[in-house]
């Protein structure tokens, strides 16, 4: 079912991203650069007020450059506007509390748990993330009483408006209008491959299915390049994305049909060109909502479905009453079953359009998703739970210290701790090193330039500008440490712009961020040292070990050795384990130490995962609400479980070796002659009695999806290996 070249080569095209897509950053730093000294001219001139400076300025710098929200027009503003309330209340309760370093820790341990984990809601929330944390930082860091309460929120929400206007008038770039476009290009080309099979040369086939690939390969890289994922409510979010994953799986599907690219014979039903006339008529629609068009008419295909499925068990039960060999109609039937497959992948890729495009809301959905996201996260072991502790103890322990020994600059301390922390110790360990040697080299060039500019605050303000763009700039362009570098330039002359120090400052700022990157290295050798790395492949073994329960029940219900109506609790288990996985490969790719082989092994093994997660939704589909069950052909049946049994104890192996534990290889391997061979039984039976058509029909399905696993398991091996043995591997190679 899945092509595992093809896969590998989109994963490598969306890996392969240019640095500075549709020129975001530039875009970015280049609107601070103009915004932020003139926010700050304006407070430090006209208004006089320190603190409304600092929380203009760093207010500024934390919505325009660190959270730099996207989407179009109107929902970008209101994610500014709602940051704004946020930081401004985060700003009131930072400063209530600091008036006692251990008060400002505690809380800070509490405020800095809530904040990272919300990252897990996506959207806007993952972008807001860090600006969030900063604004609680600076206020709980620098003490004041509570009548200082009204400037700070005052010069907070300055700043929330002049980057609101800012983000939404100064060349603003609207990622969703770009990767919609792709996607919808995406779903056109699939949408004409559709149209020509069965028709036309092998050729003209194969060149269909190149520009098909093509076409997703485009959207995914247009997605994965995006600065900022397709910003909006998480909801229209999360259909997005799965969007992007039910296109590339319908591909896929097409790669390797269950029919194999063996010659059959056509049915020739109506009802075959009426369905596929339908699924080519939502693909089309569901390109077109993505572009302000009209939604695709998803009843359309239910109807469409049934009536195909009625008439393809009436063509088979002609047939083989008129004495056509039962090979020839299994083959027939294998062609129809791939076609209405695609209709089921069309339905839900059509569901996704239309809720990705705004042009539906759910908001009970949207409640249950939400609080089946919060638990799933919140049980142990998560990483983002892991990682949200992490955060919320090193910023805890940067605040007590920075306020126990009373550093001049303790937000400086707390914000070496926020730059260096990474999910693992090794990647930890080497951005202290990073941040360290950044930081001297930017303490050099800005402590030369004050040292010269110090007797001629015009020069000072001319930098400013520069300054800023620089650090703006660099924050995603360019590599770590020459961004610390450019940072660390920025603050110097911002302080020297507050309060003439020269150098010095310089000096001051590289003491404190060593004290927040030690305490970072600290947490980090202590808190899960090993990282997502271990965990994801752990999770990845609770995935399949999960799969392996969901499709033996599904199978079986659909063979009918369960009841059709028994309820199923291992799809929300599997459901629940891929989340998690999902959010440990999204931190492993983040991490140091990671290989593309291992990146490609984990991507592989969770796409596959979904395609695993497909193939048991529509066997419960099968034995569902279509009511089909191979209990009036047991012998049949019989024969295919003893196949499926085989197949899932593969598999088991599989999650056995994610799980790290020791695996013993399969005794057997599927047999696809025996499959075929059961599903053969129940048509040649059902040439003799016409009673038992529903049963042979199930068999019959249940032997498509078993073989049509069997490959996909047997691609999977490798990428077993690879993830186990760097999983294995010590956190500090």
């Amino acid at each position: 079912m899945i092509n595992q070249q093809a896969l590998r080569r989109r994963l490598r095209a969306t890996l392969k991203v240019p640095r500075d897509p549709g020129f975001a950053a530039l875009r970015r730093a280049t609107r601070a650069a103009l915004v932020i000294p003139l926010a700050f001219a304006f407070a430090d001139l006209v208004l006089r007020q320190p603190q409304i400076v600092i929380f203009m300025l760093f207010g500024c710098f934390s919505l325009l450059v660190i959270s730099d929200f996207g989407g179009l027009r109107r929902p970008r503003a209101v994610a500014y506007l709602t940051a704004t309330l946020v930081g401004a209340a985060l700003v009131a309760l930072g400063t209530l509390v600091s008036v006692s370093g251990w008060l400002a820790a505690l809380v800070m341990l509490l405020v800095g748990f809530v904040i990272s984990f919300s990252r897990i809601l996506g959207g806007y929330f993952a972008a807001a993330n860090i600006g969030m944390l900063l604004a609680f930082v600076i206020a709980v860091t620098i003490p004041a009483p509570a009548d200082a309460i009204p400037a700070r929120v005052g010069g907070w929400a300055l700043a929330g408006l002049i980057s609101t206007l800012a983000a939404v008038a100064l060349w603003p770039r609207f990622e969703r209008v770009t990767t919609h476009h792709k996607a919808a290009t995406a779903l056109a080309a699939v949408a004409d491959l559709v149209a020509g099979m069965g028709s036309g040369s092998d050729s003209e086939q194969a060149h269909l299915l190149e520009l098909a690939g093509r076409a997703v390969d485009a959207a995914h890289q247009a997605y994965a390049s995006t600065p900022k994922r397709p910003a909006g409510p998480a909801r229209r979010d999360r259909a997005f994305a799965q969007l992007m994953i039910e296109v590339e799986r319908f591909v896929h599907f097409v790669e390797r049909p269950f029919v194999d690219q063996r010659q059959v014979v056509r049915t020739g039903l109506a009802e075959s060109d009426r369905l596929a006339a339908c699924v080519v008529a939502a693909l089309r629609s569901s390109a077109g909502v993505l572009t302000g068009g009209s939604a695709p008419d998803r009843h359309a295909i239910e109807v469409a479905r049934e009536q195909h499925r009625v008439a393809r068990d009436r063509w088979a039960a002609e047939q083989l009453k008129a004495g056509r060999p039962a090979e020839a109609v299994l083959d027939a039937l294998d062609y129809e079953d791939t076609l209405r497959v695609m209709s089921y992948l069309t339905f839900l890729l059509a569901g996704n359009a239309i809720v990705a495009a705004g042009a539906r809301t759910d908001a009970g959905y949207a409640a249950s998703d939400f609080l089946l996201t919060m638990r799933t996260h919140l049980e142990s072991p998560s990483t983002v739970l892991q990682g949200s502790i992490r955060v919320a103890i090193g910023l805890a322990l940067a605040v007590w210290v920075a306020r126990t020994f009373d550093f001049s600059h303790a937000f400086w301390v707390v914000l070496g701790t926020i730059q260096v922390l990474r999910s693992n110790a090794l990647g930890t360990g080497r951005t202290v090193i990073l941040a360290v040697v950044g930081n001297v080299i930017g303490v050099l060039v800005g402590g030369l330039f004050a040292a010269a500019a110090g007797n001629h605050p015009a020069l000072m303000w001319a930098a400013f500008p520069l300054a800023v763009f620089g650090a703006a700039y660099a924050a995603t362009t360019i590599g770590f440490m020459l961004s610390q570098a450019a940072f660390t330039i920025n603050l110097i002359v911002v302080f020297n712009l507050i309060s003439p120090a020269g150098w010095q400052v310089g000096l001051v700022r590289i003491e404190d961020l060593v004290v927040g990157a030690l305490i970072s290295l600290l947490v980090g050798l202590l808190l899960w040292p090993q990282g997502a790395r271990r965990e994801l492949v752990r999770d990845l073994g609770r995935v399949y070990s999960g799969l392996v329960a969901y499709l033996d029940q599904a199978f079986d219900r659909v063979l009918g050795f369960e009841p059709g109506s028994a309820t199923d609790p291992s799809r929300l288990i599997v459901i629940r384990a891929r989340d998690r996985a999902g959010e440990s490969f999204e931190t492993f790719l983040t991490e140091r130490g990671a290989s593309a082989a291992e990146q490609e092994a984990a991507a592989l093994l969770l796409s596959s995962a979904n395609h695993l997660i497909l193939a048991g939704d529509l066997l419960a589909v099968i034995a569902g609400p279509m009511g089909y069950s191979g209990g009036s052909c047991a012998d049949g049946a019989s024969e295919v479980r003893q196949q499926v049994q085989t197949l899932l104890a593969s598999y088991r192996g599989l999650s056995d070796r994610l799980s790290l534990s020791t695996a013993r290889e399969p005794e057997s391997r599927i047999s696809i002659a025996s499959l075929r061979q059961g599903e053969l039984t129940c048509l040649r039976h059902w040439q003799t009695n016409p009673d038992i058509g529903n049963g042979a029909m199930a068999v019959v399905m249940a032997g498509e999806w078993a073989q049509s696993l069997a490959p996909l398991e047997g691609d999977l091996g490798d990428a077993v290996s690879t993830a186990v043995d760097g999983a294995r591997r010590p956190w500090w190679r």
